[in-house]
């Protein structure tokens, strides 16, 4: 088959289509990845935090004119709502048709259902996701690989987890990883077609995190580096170039102009390197206010006492780096380098697997820097990069085991596929019963609290909750963040018994502290009920009103 481009004639290959051996394989892998997944959701106390705002998102999608007035008075429509959201439209609007389907057969109360769809939306894309993720282990490598990597990558306990809360990570993803294959497929049998693909696919993924740009750079390079070569006629290769660009356009530029920017997140006011912020976004608590939680801390903040002395480009590479190792479970990246060195002569004569490398180096690079320059960055933050990585260890495994037949002589007879099988599972049991632990058990108070409230608080009560969930299950928030009435009756504090705030994003923290220590402040609830309200982990504080 062959096609004109540019007035030069493209010999381009057929595609090898899906074989039974392939298609066992992807059975296997979403049978697995839809158990886990379908178990993290039924046993998921609340979800995230940030899963709130989507939700609450949504809602103002579906029904507008419950949303506040527009500061210039009229009822805001959809696009004013997109306009001024936070996070792109991407996630919201699959969680906006989740709910519709999930509204003809659930009978829970709307709090509660479209968190729901907050987390099935996301759960089905990281189901979905095993598809790309072995198509790519089978392009750049074989069958097996493919298989080890998307296996691999199910099981990890970060990416699992934040796959199955109500964030934005299982669509991310999945669009991020479908324009990573073209990216790599049109590299290795370039076609106009291909380029466009990427870009459109790169798109999409923009529209659910502004990051998912970075995806069509690696192609890019790729092509630019080929057409200095003369690898490819160099108007060729600008052409593919442009498709890609064009592609990015089609999907993103709308939203953009919609918005007026690239992005409306507050980190996207630090992308400017011709601008030094006075500090960073988010700051972590005084040494002297933190106290060691039960709970892993699953982010790094730039502490402003203890690291005032540490260059923040130093910092935020440490940090970077500790937050990729704990997201891949530590053993990704030690295997990943392995497989680098191991195979680096394979890997310099594949542009499909520089694509790999490089959006692993970009990400990599855009992390810290935007670390440095923020404060602060997450494990979620490194989910792509533990995806691209799973594809690099798994080609290392058969490696490995070869290396472990020769170090250890009785290895030899059991063959270098088993013994690669073994240490596949071998990951997969050690990871599992991290992934497995039930989700936010700690907090499920918050949820009972807001219950309880739903049917006592008035339109004429404040109520403040730094944490959030109480206010949002009672009914506050769900179509406007946290308000109160000037004057209130009487005031309600939430309060997370034996608690401290982790960073910058509680900002109500120290004023329900300052409130229920005022004379007068008594718990009208707490959660557990079977313990004295002093000992409970959530305690609701009412101030004024009827004693």
């Amino acid at each position: 088959m062959a096609a004109t481009v540019g007035g030069r004639l493209e010999v381009v290959e057929r595609s090898r289509s899906l074989l039974g051996p392939d298609y066992w394989r992807l059975v296997v892998l979403v049978v697995v990845a839809g158990g886990l997944h379908l178990w993290l959701i039924a046993h998921t106390a609340i979800t995230a935090r940030d899963s709130l705002g989507f939700a609450r998102l949504v809602l103002c999608f579906q029904n507008p004119s419950l949303a506040p007035p527009h500061p210039d008075g009229r009822s805001p429509n959809t696009l004013d709502h997109i306009r001024s959201a936070e996070h792109p439209p991407g996630y919201p609007l699959a969680v906006w048709a989740t709910d519709a389907v999930l509204q003809r057969f659930s009978p829970q109360p709307v709090a509660e259902r479209i968190l729901l769809a907050c987390q099935l939306a996301n759960a089905v894309a990281a189901v979905l996701l095993v598809v790309p993720t072995y198509l790519i282990g089978r392009m750049l490598f074989s069958r097996n690989v493919g298989f080890a990597a998307a296996l691999m990558f199910q099981a990890l306990p970060v990416p699992a987890r934040i796959t199955s809360d109500g964030l934005t990570e299982g669509v991310y993803l999945l669009m991020a990883s479908v324009a990573v294959l073209f990216g790599i497929r049109t590299v290795t049998r370039p076609r106009i077609s291909g380029f466009l693909a990427c870009g459109l696919a790169t798109g999409a993924a923009y529209l659910v995190r502004p990051e998912g740009l970075l995806v069509a750079v690696a192609p890019a390079i790729v092509a630019v580096v080929f057409a200095w070569k003369r690898q490819w006629p160099r108007e060729v290769a600008w052409g593919r170039v442009i498709a890609l660009l064009i592609g990015v356009g089609l999907v993103a530029l709308p939203y953009m102009a919609l918005i007026g920017k690239i992005s409306n997140k507050p980190t996207g006011e630090y992308l400017n390197p011709l601008e030094s912020p006075s500090g960073p976004l988010y700051r972590g608590a005084p040494t002297s206010q933190r106290v060691t939680s039960a709970t892993a801390i699953l982010a790094a903040w730039w502490n402003y006492e203890k690291d005032a002395d540490i260059p923040r480009e130093l910092w935020a590479f440490h940090a970077v780096v500790k937050e990729m190792a704990k997201g891949s479970n530590y053993f990704l990246w030690p295997l990943a380098l392995f497989t680098i060195v191991a195979l680096r002569r394979q890997f310099a004569t594949q542009p499909g697997v520089w694509v790999l490398l490089l959006l692993i180096a970009c990400n990599t690079a855009l992390l810290v820097y935007l670390a440095a320059r923020v404060g602060y960055v997450s494990e979620r933050h490194t989910v792509l990069l533990t995806l691209l990585g799973c594809q690099v260890a798994a080609a290392g495994l058969p490696v490995l085991a070869h290396t472990l037949g020769a170090l250890v002589p009785r290895l030899r007879w059991v063959g270098v596929r088993i013994t690669a099988a073994s240490l596949l599972m071998a990951v997969v049991a050690s990871s599992l019963p991290f992934a497995l632990k039930p989700m936010h058990s700690h907090r499920e108070g918050h949820k009972y609290a807001g219950l309880w409230l739903a049917e006592r608080i008035r339109d004429t009560d404040a109520l403040v909750d730094p944490f959030c969930w109480t206010e949002w299950y009672a009914g506050r928030t769900l179509y406007r963040t946290s308000w109160n009435p000037t004057p209130s009756t009487s005031t309600y504090v939430i309060w997370e018994n034996k608690s401290e705030s982790p960073h910058s994003r509680l900002p109500l923290y120290e004023q329900a502290k300052e409130l229920k220590n005022t004379p007068g402040a008594r718990i009208v609830y707490h959660w557990p009920q079977n313990v004295p309200p002093e000992q409970a982990a959530i305690q609701v504080y009412r101030l004024g009103g009827e004693q």
